[in-house]
């Protein structure tokens, strides 16, 4: 007898605690990419939360020599420390999965609950990703030519100039002293091929079975996503790679419940003249943020062409305090 979407449902087992146990999830919230700001998660589910939110921070002066004192009668004047802020944005999404195509993939396994769990799991972490990547790509064109390293040729019979190890180097000597803290390398699948074909990408399978294998760089987390910038030139086409450090992004989830259930299951008897459907809705809540920057854009839901606009991001950090640069090539 088939398996029903119902007669593995149980509301107690879809918590945000649940879903984010699938290793896919786990990998990308536990990789130091993501540091939950339990501030902010506490502003998000308080019961006056909004949709914009505030995240103060010290805007330090610029460092002036101190004077030297003597026994004058001037006065020392004090440099003004203050607070500033940058807002974040909430979320909240929702997906729909087919009835049928989840009970063919659930009914021939011995523990169908965690199939479902798994296949919630990696929708979402494939969101987040999305979502990672294209707001870097948004401040990134924000920050302009002070955080990228544009070594592309776009000439008609000029050489094209691939990401190599001497041009990472360059792009993330941009930071100066900061180089070092770089540790995620997010790249289209080109430049990904291109640096497999110098020898310069390991692969590390984590000893968890199923676990998806950790692409690296040097000491550089690789993530490859299609959804880096591909732009198209007079002649050729350049391809853009962001370095990033740990905890560039503050991560809070907003928790669901009441008329908004992390899952839930809705059948339509009208749909199919009278034969009925049956529907499994997904939601989440959640403010991903990039620290040192502020959004603009009113309202709240963004989606992911809204995180890859430059105008819809402000930069509060300077430029050094910054966690990313952005690298183009051929």
């Amino acid at each position: 007898m088939p398996v029903k979407i119902q007669d593995i449902f149980q509301s107690t087992l879809w918590t945000n605690d649940v879903i984010n146990e699938a290793p896919e999830l786990q990998n990308i919230l536990n990789s130091g990419l993501f540091r939950t700001n339990a501030d902010l998660e506490r502003v998000v589910n308080s019961t006056s939360a909004g949709s914009r939110f505030e995240l103060p921070y010290i805007d330090e002066p610029d460092y002036t020599e101190p004077l030297g004192m003597d026994d004058s009668n001037n006065e020392i004047s004090a440099d003004k420390i203050s607070w500033s802020n940058q807002f974040a944005v909430l979320g909240l999404y929702a997906r729909s999965f087919g009835y049928m195509n989840i009970v063919e993939a659930i009914k021939r396994d011995s523990d169908p609950a965690k199939v479902l769990r798994d296949i919630l799991a990696r929708y979402w972490a494939r969101d987040l990703q999305n979502r990672i990547i294209a707001s870097l790509n948004g401040i990134a064109d924000k920050a302009g030519d002070a955080l990228t390293l544009d070594v592309a040729d776009d000439s008609s019979d000029g050489a094209d100039v691939i990401l190599n190890a001497s041009i990472i180097i360059d792009g993330a000597s941009l930071l100066g002293d900061m180089q070092d803290n770089f540790k995620f390398m997010f790249m289209h699948s080109k430049v990904y091929a291109d640096l497999k074909k110098q020898n310069l990408i390991m692969t590390i399978q984590p000893a968890e079975v199923g676990a998806e294998p950790i692409l690296m760089y040097g000491n550089y987390r690789v993530v490859v996503n299609d959804l880096m910038p591909v732009i198209q030139g007079d002649n050729k086409k350049k391809y853009v790679t962001l370095l990033a450090q740990t905890g560039i992004f503050a991560y809070a989830e907003k928790k669901l419940g009441g008329d908004l259930p992390l899952l839930e299951v809705y059948r339509n008897p009208l749909k199919g003249n009278g034969a009925g459907s049956t529907q499994l809705i997904s939601r989440r809540g959640f403010v991903l943020h990039p620290i040192g920057w502020s959004w603009k854009k009113s309202g709240m839901n963004p989606k992911i062409n809204d995180l890859n606009t430059a105008n819809n991001w402000e930069m509060k950090f300077k430029v050094k305090q910054q966690k990313f640069v952005r690298i183009i090539t051929n």
